[in-house]
Formats: structure tokens, sequence, C-alpha cells
């Protein structure tokens, strides 16, 4: 598997943002295995996934612009409106 997802937290027990795959095509249920740096093992949707070199660019982003990534589709968790400005 070369995908990986990403989330955007907020403050401390935020539920924030999880990124999604707009163009994702497969099994509604499927899901991709993820090993935390914990040792843990979590079920994540697939759809959820992006491919691995687009999780190190929002990551080289993220580190240098202090801001979440604008070209990454967003779901707001924890459900409260707010969202993060897209830029295509």
């Amino acid at each position: 598997m070369e995908r990986g997802w990403l989330m955007y937290l907020r403050k401390e027990g935020d539920a924030g943002f999880s990124s999604r795959t707009p163009d994702y095509n497969g099994a509604v249920d499927a899901v991709y295995e993820y090993y935390l740096d914990n040792g843990q093992l979590d079920e994540y949707p697939a759809p959820w996934a992006l491919p691995i070199s687009e999780v190190q660019r929002a990551l080289e982003h993220f580190i240098t612009q202090a801001e979440p990534v604008p070209w990454i589709i967003w779901h707001n968790d924890a459900g409260d409106g707010a969202t993060i400005a897209q830029k295509i």
C-alpha cells in the first residue's frame, strides 16, 4: 500500500478534519490498515486515502506554511460547520 490519509486538528481533543479522495471508485466499505507509532493497528476508510506522494507534499506545505493544505478535499469530522478554504 502506497497510500496514506491526513488529519488536521485545531486543538487538543478536536475531531478536526480528515482528507478525502473525490475520485475514489472502489468498494464503499473498503479500508486500509495503518500502524500507529505506538504499535496500535487502526483501520480507516479507503476513500480517505491519498497517494503517499500527495501526503508528503501536504506535509511539506504544512511544515513551511503552518496551515492546512488548501488543495486537499477536507471533511469536517467535528461537524461544527467550519471549513478549510480550497485552492484548486
